[in-house]
């Protein structure tokens, strides 16, 4: 990823800082009126993933912290779902929070892959 900010935390505060560069981006875009429910759900899945690592480091067994882990790769997911429709439907800027979604996206998963978890 070469000079990002991203890369220069832990996972839990790489996925808050994420978050915050979201709604940075997002509070200063101006959207058009058909747009707003895509910039809205974005909003929401983006700050989801940062609030999720955050339960999951606190998780009180590992099945509570896979299934917090879980549900921040889906929102990480449904993320890089919005980032794509905003940025066909024209809006620009957008590409390092793409990649950094799609960077989330492989590095929480892996982790779950990686975990054993007890049922």
């Amino acid at each position: 990823m070469g000079d990002s900010i991203f890369e220069k935390f832990d996972i839990y505060r790489r996925c808050v800082v994420f978050s915050k560069s979201v709604v940075r981006e997002l509070t200063g875009m101006t959207v058009h009126y058909q747009h707003r429910s895509l910039v809205a759900q974005l909003m929401r899945s983006a700050t989801s993933v940062g609030a999720n690592m955050m339960e999951a480091s606190e998780a009180q067994s590992s099945k509570d912290f896979y299934s917090k882990l879980s549900i921040a790769l889906k929102e990480a997911k449904e993320t890089t779902y919005w980032l794509e429709l905003l940025q066909d439907a024209g809006y620009t800027g957008l590409e390092v929070l793409f990649t950094e979604a799609g960077e989330l996206v492989r590095i929480l998963a892996a982790i779950r892959r990686n975990m054993k978890v007890v049922t």
